[in-house]
């Protein structure tokens, strides 16, 4: 019986759902082996020299067989050897490689296939990398017959995207790991940090800034996954803030928050993107920093020193600045004059090579990690 060409396009659709959820294997599986007319197919991770199994994905296998397999039955296997150093994508028959008089006395059949109704077998390893290989198998009643080389044809159709498949699978978990990481390091943070478009819709945020924004601590919080502000100018002022960020007026912006003493520095992240979209298209970002002086972000004067030469006054100023204090406000503190904060910030602001005290904010906030203080 042929394998209809129809059934490989139609079942593309369930392989490719497989590089975001892997759970979609047996899903996959089960349709493929129903169009091979088999109950009975497997998904496995071997080593191209040794018998061992890394991994497995089955469906309508007997646990008891399957386990014996991954065991020690993987090393009877008369098909392991073919699979290893046949080309990759080549499609093998079971027939093509032992007699069916000599698999029926074979220990592996006895072991594996016996147990499972199973006496046929076709197969592909579509994929090898760093001594390690993954094969695909399908496996059927001597009932059924022996497998044609029309359903190996069809079979070989499959492996250029098994193999997209695992590749990409490959790519989003080490995409998956870095966001997993840089979501760590943002968590780190003693401020707030959080990401959102044009329209205030954020889009992910650290712990801090969810734990105050859920409070709304600061007169700020969520209404339908967006940035709202309690009371007074303040919804105004971040829509007009927002709007002179997204049309390029400006990179940066500041806004005290009340008479909490809090600070809501709002940044660029991207701009516009331009070319072909299909799908909703990025717009651009804005990038937002809660600061508060009462939890201040402390730097390290050590960096601070050796990457910008600041002076220990400078550093002092440079760090109630980083909390979202104006230099009059800070120089207050300091006990200085506001004549001497401001010839101290022209120096720090030299020294990093800005010209704005907003873009001093958002230069040693983006560089928190490196800056924050390691001797406390």
């Amino acid at each position: 019986m042929r394998v209809p060409e129809s059934a490989v396009p139609l079942l593309l659709s369930d392989l490719y759902e497989c590089t975001t959820d892997h759970q979609k294997w047996t899903v996959f599986l089960s349709k493929l082996a129903n169009v091979f007319r088999s109950d009975t197919a497997s998904l496995r991770l071997t080593d191209l020299r040794d018998p061992v199994v890394y991994h497995s994905c089955t469906i309508g296998f007997q646990q008891h067989s399957n386990q014996r397999y991954e065991s020690d039955a993987v090393e009877l296997d008369p098909f392991r050897e073919a699979l290893a150093s046949g080309p990759v994508g080549k499609v093998h028959e079971s027939t093509a490689i032992i007699s069916d008089r000599d698999f029926g006395r074979s220990e592996h059949y006895q072991a594996v296939f016996r147990p499972n109704g199973n006496f046929y077998a076709i197969g592909t390893q579509f994929e090898r990398e760093g001594g390690r290989g993954m094969h695909i198998g399908i496996h059927r009643p001597k009932r059924e017959g022996a497998f044609t080389s029309e359903e190996r044809r069809a079979l070989e159709l499959f492996s250029p995207h098994l193999r997209r498949v695992v590749r990409l699978s490959h790519l989003m978990n080490k995409l998956n790991q870095a966001l997993a990481q840089a979501n760590h390091a943002l968590d780190q943070l003693p401020f707030g940090v959080w990401h959102m478009d044009g329209r205030l819709c954020v889009e992910w945020m650290n712990t801090a800034a969810e734990e105050a924004l859920s409070a709304s601590t600061y007169g700020l919080g969520l209404r339908g996954g967006c940035l709202r502000a309690a009371s007074g100018n303040a919804p105004d002022a971040l829509r007009t803030l927002a709007r002179k960020l997204i049309e390029n007026q400006t990179p940066t912006e500041t806004l005290k928050l009340g008479q909490t003493g809090a600070t809501l520095v709002m940044t660029q992240s991207r701009q516009s993107e331009t070319g072909f979209h299909i799908g909703r298209q990025m717009n651009p970002g804005i990038l937002c920093f809660l600061l508060d002086s009462g939890r201040p972000a402390q730097l390290n004067q050590n960096q601070l020193s050796i990457m910008y030469q600041l002076t220990h006054a400078e550093y002092r100023l440079a760090s109630f600045l980083v909390s979202g204090l104006d230099v009059s406000e800070a120089s207050a503190l300091l006990q200085i004059s506001p004549n001497t904060g401001r010839t101290q910030l022209k120096s720090i602001m030299q020294k990093t090579g800005v010209n704005r005290q907003a873009a001093l904010q958002r230069k040693l906030l983006l560089c928190a990690d490196t800056l924050r203080n390691l001797d406390g």
